[in-house]
């Protein structure tokens, strides 16, 4: 006997069962405490405090689906409190301890400054010679210099105003199928600069990556040994690195997860997100900073390097050199750094005049609320109480302007006209993804012809212009448009980039 299945039925099925799977991840979730430790001696009313928000964090993990979670509040002396929840991954068979390594992403950003700067005291760069001098070969395109590369200096690409868009088209966010840090790095110059440089602030890896670059030419030593000799053995950071084979070998490694991804490949941008760390080894990162640059009294960074670390942009942002700097309701300032990608996200603060601070790790891209009620448990509960623990330091961070000149973006009313041969742009590309695997509910809404918005990039022409996902475009060259931000659509070579990603 025949049996006949209408397709209404079958698409149904398959729709529920994509629904299934989405929940199915979240029922997943075990953020059950796994270890937690308070120092000896500790007032019992702050005590209660860490208590109260040790509490806190199996909801906020299970609500926005974390599978694990490492959090410390640290001092000069050391980790004051630290608590581990949950696993290194879903299928809950590896417990998240303090020695579980987790991708901090772009964290990794202060690390990389401060592997520079420690450059700069030695005498093996310098902070306003063009990069150019240190990479002969480089070339970056631009519509506003000739030759940019001999205009950006180490202090733009640490301070994010060389102009650079966020991504590269080989080793990124999207496609992580990454060859060698040095194919990631040549990729960089098929990327277009988003302004003049030194006109305005853009947020991107590829100068922090130049930089770490910059670096391992400099020295003669790949970046890995560098950031070991100069940052990771003084601090004796034992289970932290930039090196892929390190970290793939690793035996407590997290597992990041993201919306539609579990990332099986580790992060190519080695200076701007490679980090891998752990709780242990990233609070005595942040004693070293709120030891002033010092380890066992001996001096690493000096105070010269920390107040350009600590000299912020404040007529745009907060960025400073690898870091930000923020003024809190009190007017205390703090120094902090996120991360988030790569199916991790990451924070860690410190108060420089209260000696104090705290990080999270977490392996999902969704744990941005730890972030927020670590920083009040800092602020609110330790500070603003004065808790016996906290004493004034040494270092009173000097907050400086450098004012950068007004960015003028040109008037889209202004565009070039569509015109007819620009059809053949027009369409649904999906960007090239490598690296991820593609969780089981984003599998079966592909399958379907259901979008996924993240991965999309939409080319049409509208009132008589060209754009891209809702933003009009003009025409610089033939095949390479700008939006009126300075992000690029660029048809000119083998692969179409949209913002440096590829797309097909």
């Amino acid at each position: 006997m025949k049996i006949k299945v209408k397709k209404w039925y079958i698409l149904v099925t398959v729709l529920i069962l994509a629904i299934v799977c989405f929940f199915v991840n979240g029922c997943k979730i075990d953020p059950k405490l796994q270890d937690e430790f308070f120092r000896t001696g500790l007032n019992p009313e702050i005590k209660s405090e860490l208590f109260e928000f040790q509490n806190l964090i199996p909801g906020i993990m299970k609500e926005r689906k974390v599978p694990g979670s490492a959090l410390a509040v640290v001092d000069s002396d050391g980790i004051i409190w630290s608590a581990t929840f949950g696993f290194t991954d879903y299928d809950k068979n590896t417990p998240v301890t303090r020695d579980t390594i987790f991708s901090i992403q772009s964290m990794s950003k202060t690390f990389t400054a401060s592997a520079v700067m420690l450059a700069v005291q030695d005498g093996l760069v310098d902070l306003d010679i063009p990069i150019s001098q240190y990479l002969p070969g480089f070339k970056i395109n631009s519509r506003y210099e000739q030759h940019p590369e001999d205009v950006i200096t180490l202090r733009h690409l640490l301070s994010h105003t060389a102009g650079f868009i966020h991504e590269a088209p080989v080793g990124n966010n999207i496609d992580a199928s990454c060859p060698s840090f040095n194919d990631h790095i040549k990729s960089i110059s098929d990327t277009w600069l988003q302004c003049k440089v030194g006109e305005s602030w853009h947020y991107s890896n590829l100068g922090i990556d130049l930089a770490a670059y910059i670096l391992q030419v400099k020295s003669g030593k790949p970046i890995t040994e560098y950031m070991k000799e100069k940052i990771f053995d003084p601090l004796e950071m034992d289970n932290s690195s930039v090196d892929l084979d390190f970290i793939r070998n690793h035996p407590n490694r997290a597992i990041g997860h993201r919306e539609y991804f579990k990332q099986l490949e580790l992060i190519p941008m080695l200076g701007a997100g490679g980090v891998y760390t752990n709780a242990n080894d990233l609070a005595e990162f942040i004693r070293f900073f709120l030891n002033n640059g010092r380890v066992n009294g001996h001096t690493i960074l000096k105070d010269s390097s920390l107040e350009i670390m600590y000299a912020p942009l404040t007529n745009k942002n907060d960025m400073g050199t690898g870091v930000y700097i923020v003024k809190s309701g009190n007017g205390s300032v703090y120094i902090n750094h996120g991360g988030g990608g790569f199916g991790f996200s990451t924070f860690m603060i410190w108060y420089p005049e209260y000696g104090i601070g705290g990080l999270v790790l977490t392996n999902s891209e969704s744990g941005l609320q730890l972030f927020n009620i670590i920083e009040e448990l800092i602020r609110k509960k330790l500070i603003e109480k004065k808790s016996d623990f906290i004493l004034p330091a040494s270092w009173d961070p000097k907050v400086k302007n450098v004012v950068l000149p007004e960015n003028t973006k040109p008037e889209p009313d202004n565009f070039t006209a569509y015109k007819p041969q620009w059809k053949k742009y027009t369409g649904t590309y999906k960007y090239i993804i490598g690296g991820n695997k593609l969780h089981n509910y984003a599998s079966i809404a592909l399958a379907l012809g259901y979008p996924v918005p993240e991965l999309e990039v939409k080319i049409y022409e509208r009132d008589g212009f060209l754009e891209v996902n809702g933003r009009r475009l003009d025409e610089y060259l033939p095949g390479v448009f700008f939006t009126y931000d300075g992000e690029c659509l660029d048809f000119s070579g083998d692969t179409p980039l949209w913002n440096g990603l590829k797309i097909e």
